[in-house]
């Protein structure tokens, strides 16, 4: 995915701050992080370019729609690139690890919520929160 072009399309300008902090997104794969995660390796790259800037910058690819925010009851947020598919993650308490549920898993969910309720489901990031089993 490339970000960059992304904010140009949408009408935004394009500085060496957003530049650097795309490449480190894109070179992340869809690797989860936090903002903290994310500002240690840009800083290590540029140590000019301030907190609020990655929070700008953040805020930004989040209105276009190119990444996604998950809230966590404890810590900060956690961000991640969106991929142009419905997600949902499995988020363990204890350690604060992720794991992406498969697509298939996430069918049968999807499916399941449609045949109940009668909803056609357009749009949803799920967010389950347990104990992985390395910390039980």
């Amino acid at each position: 995915m490339d970000l960059l072009s992304q904010i140009k399309k949408k009408g935004h300008r394009v500085t060496k701050s957003r530049e650097l902090i795309c490449k480190i997104l894109e070179n992340s794969g869809h690797a989860h992080f936090t903002v903290d995660e994310l500002y240690k390796k840009v800083t290590k790259k540029n140590a000019d370019i301030d907190l609020a800037t990655v929070y700008r910058t953040l805020e930004l690819l989040g209105e276009i729609g190119l990444i996604a925010h998950l809230h966590q009851a404890h810590g900060s947020g956690i961000y991640f690139l969106k991929n142009n598919e419905n997600t949902m993650h499995i988020i363990c308490l204890d350690c604060n690890k992720i794991i992406d549920v498969s697509s298939k898993s996430y069918n049968k969910i999807n499916n399941l919520l449609m045949k109940e309720t009668q909803f056609k489901l357009i749009q949803n990031n799920f967010i389950y929160s347990g104990v992985c089993g390395n910390c039980k």
